[in-house]
């Protein structure tokens, strides 16, 4: 599949013309989406999937760069995977590469640190960076190449997170994870047969983040509900529109199938350009992110090994759709308000100082829990109008959400993670990352609208969260 940038031309997503192409299949409709929607980024000027695609690297970084230089950038494994197949074919091509290479244990972590010492490095080189690996080695080029001004290439070896096509890189800044805005590769190439020697494990954490955008996109609705961010026509239908699609075969996610993989891939790769042209990360990302982000601020280990944004998000995934299938079964259209539960603002940094032990962490925890603070008149305002909105409100939650027991099949047959303990999470470990999410963003989720309806402690007793 071949998905150039065109030179002026102007595209639109008219979903109509899809509807309109039903006899295609899943992976034909993806596409075109993807053809239509590249051409829009700032950065990114070709998104090239096919089997075998490591031999079309070298044409497709003279075409895009004009330059023969190039800098390889993976740890042990992905070397071993791709980078030393890429090495050879730049230089069948008299290209001149040279390489960075990380240890595959420890991995490397994803800090603003790390990636600007890479950044120092890449400034004083004047060549191609490519980065060969997924989350971590693709975080830290991005915002490395960014910071150096310069252009760089990602070749995946997993699809095992939506970030590769993102304008923005997931680092912690000391100790707080935040997304950093960054530009997206110019040059996104793919090789299918590569992405179909990774571990079951890797592709089933990218579908755990592609099916984190399920309560993501609840937490979207219920802001929009309530005036708070109003649902993009853009972004919503480029993850949102085709997301069954892409979920619908988690089967062959686990066998490694390059249909099914590809139709993941571009899957993720879309979700990243829909969180480009939004300008943030609200049309992918809610709760369940919120939750799997704490874990990684914790370096959380399972088997001595740190576990994987996807598997975190897997679990933060069905946490969420368990508080929404909590939430569904109240009325919350006769909800009454007992005043004396209200928490003030030094209540809630009482509690925040309580849970994060590092002030840095507390004091950014601080500053985004007071963004969206309200107070005590201010929350008897939200609750008389989410009496107002919940007939509406659920019945929009009720389309849009995917059953849980359905979610959490399609997981488990896609090697995801659907049981807490199977990344080393207890029970109370559990509720209370659910209980400290809400604080680390301002963004509106269903935590906080847990939070100021004093329904969270009943939710977390009473919700049958996947323990």
């Amino acid at each position: 599949m071949y998905l150039p940038h065109p030179n002026q031309k102007e595209t639109n997503f008219d979903q109509a013309d899809l509807t309109q192409n039903a006899h295609k299949s899943s992976n034909e409709i993806l596409a075109q989406l993807l053809a239509e929607f590249v051409p829009k980024s700032q950065t990114i000027r070709e998104v090239f999937i096919e089997s075998s695609a490591l031999k079309n690297l070298p044409e497709k970084l003279l075409h895009h760069f004009g330059l023969s230089k190039v800098m390889l950038i993976a740890d042990e494994n992905t070397w071993s995977v791709a980078g030393l197949a890429a090495q050879r074919e730049l230089q069948k091509a008299k290209f001149t590469v040279e390489k960075i290479l990380f240890p595959a244990n420890p991995r490397p972590r994803p800090t603003v640190e790390a990636a600007r010492t890479l950044s120092d490095k890449l400034r004083s080189d004047n060549s191609i960076p490519i980065v060969v690996g997924t989350g971590v080695l693709n975080d830290l080029v991005k915002f490395a190449a960014f910071k150096a001004g310069q252009s760089y290439c990602c070749v995946p070896t997993a699809a095992s997170m939506d970030g590769y096509a993102s304008a923005g890189s997931v680092l912690s800044d000391q100790g707080f994870k935040i997304t950093h805005n960054c530009a997206p590769p110019k040059l996104i190439l793919i090789d299918l047969d590569i992405l179909g020697t990774a571990p079951s494990e890797m592709n089933g954490w990218g579908y755990g983040d592609l099916a984190g955008k399920v309560p993501a996109g609840g937490d979207w609705i219920v802001a929009d509900s309530l005036g708070l961010e109003i649902i993009d026509p853009i972004a919503w239908p480029l993850v949102q529109g085709n997301l069954r699609l892409c979920l619908e075969n988690p089967e062959g996610i686990r066998k490694g199938e390059p249909e099914a993989l590809q139709s993941l891939i571009i899957g993720l790769l879309l979700t990243g350009l829909a969180m480009e042209f939004f300008g943030s990360s609200r049309p992918a990302s809610g709760a369940d992110h919120q939750i799997a982000h704490l874990w990684e601020m914790e370096h959380h280990q399972f088997n001595s090994q740190p576990v994987s944004h996807g598997a975190c998000v897997s679990i933060g995934c069905l946490s969420t759709m368990a508080l929404y299938d909590w939430l569904l079964q109240q009325p919350l259209d006769q909800l009454a308000y007992n005043k004396s539960n209200y928490k003030t603002m030094e209540d809630k940094e009482a509690e925040i100082k309580y849970v994060f032990k590092q002030p840095e962490i507390a004091k950014r925890a601080f500053v985004e829990t007071e963004k969206k603070h309200l107070e005590l008149e201010q929350i008897e305002e939200r609750i008389a109008q989410l009496k107002t909105v919940w007939p509406k409100l659920r019945n929009r939650l009720q389309s849009h959400l995917l059953p849980t027991i359905k979610l959490q099949s399609l997981l488990e047959a896609a090697s995801a993670p659907i049981r807490a303990h199977q990344i080393g999470i207890s029970e109370d470990h559990l509720k209370r990352t659910i209980r400290a999410a809400r604080f680390i963003r301002s963004r509106y989720t269903i935590l906080d609208l847990l939070d100021q309806t004093d329904l969270l402690d009943r939710a977390l007793l009473e919700a049958r969260l996947p323990f």
